[in-house]
């Protein structure tokens, strides 16, 4: 078995597609009155503060605290240089994928 891994833009891609303003899960999860998510041609710098916008809007405090992580880790990948990057998105997407765990966990 050969697994590829993402690429940085597929990870950015992959994070951008949950806040996605008409398909995302974060934003159907905080409904019409949280924040607005994102277009498809955001860059990383939306996307980490489409992340926080939505980790302190009106949700579960669980699924909250999952996205704070992501929009920390991908604030480091901002900061940080080129080597660093694929690791801080990474765990941007992991804590993103974590969250909506949480979120599904939830009884309606």
């Amino acid at each position: 078995m050969n697994e590829q891994r993402l690429t940085v833009a597929e990870l950015v891609d992959e994070i951008r597609s949950s806040l996605d303003a008409s398909t995302g899960w974060i934003p159907a999860l905080s409904g019409t009155d949280g924040p607005n998510g994102l277009s498809a041609g955001a860059g990383l710098s939306e996307v980490t503060g489409a992340l926080r916008a939505f980790a302190a809007a009106d949700i579960p405090a669980s699924v909250a605290r999952q996205l704070e992580r992501a929009a920390e880790s991908a604030a480091s990948a901002l900061a940080g240089d080129n080597s660093s990057m694929y690791g801080h998105l990474g765990t941007a997407y992991a804590y993103v994928l974590q969250a909506r765990r949480a979120a599904s966990e939830i009884a309606p």
